[in-house]
């Protein structure tokens, strides 16, 4: 059984973030205020060893990753599986509209289901927790990916199930958390 160490990380803040609306698959900017977060969050791994990286192959993770790891040398792999869930119909939406009609409760909150056009918070969580198996050989890893995936995949890691995720705070900006151990098994559809 593999101890590899996952940092996971969050993407810092995008211009979708900073202006309430929902990106998915949008290939978004981070924010001036975004990159002080990489930059920080580069300072808080800066005692861990790091073996490799990991990211989405969405542009706020790769920037996110480059800024994190700073003058770190370490091989970098894009991996779709790790990218932030697609949101169908609701990619370029505000938060606050989806939020106020409901949709936000019915699609992008539960596990199973999501919006048409879109994928399952399950669904993208199961890509990310098969990519991560795939990489489990126990080098000291740095993942940069998505909020509600990133979320769904440390939820299983700290033993919770997917029935349990709607009760968690969102993931934040750009704040490592750190899990030891092989990717938990993955949960049933």
């Amino acid at each position: 059984m593999s101890r590899t160490t996952w940092i996971f990380l969050r993407h810092a803040e995008s211009v979708a973030n900073a202006g309430g609306w929902l990106s998915g698959w949008e290939n978004v900017q981070l924010t001036e205020r975004g990159r002080g977060q990489a930059l920080a969050a580069r300072d808080a791994i800066a005692d861990h060893p790091i073996g490799r990286c990991l990211t989405s192959d969405l542009d706020r993770a790769i920037a996110t990753a480059r800024l994190a790891l700073g003058a770190r040398t370490v091989p970098m792999h894009h991996l779709g599986e790790l990218r932030e869930r697609n949101l169908g119909v609701l990619q370029r939406v505000a938060i606050a509209e989806c939020t106020a009609d409901g949709r936000r409760a019915r699609w992008l909150s539960p596990w199973s289901e999501g919006p048409p056009g879109g994928e399952s918070r399950a669904r993208a969580v199961r890509r990310a927790l098969a990519a991560l198996r795939a990489w489990d050989d126990g080098t000291p890893t740095l993942v940069v990916g998505h909020g509600s995936v990133l979320r769904g995949v440390v939820a299983l890691f700290d033993g919770l199930g997917p029935d349990e995720l709607h009760a968690l705070p969102p993931t934040a900006n750009a704040e490592p958390m750190i899990r030891v151990g092989p990717p938990p098994p993955l949960p049933r559809a």
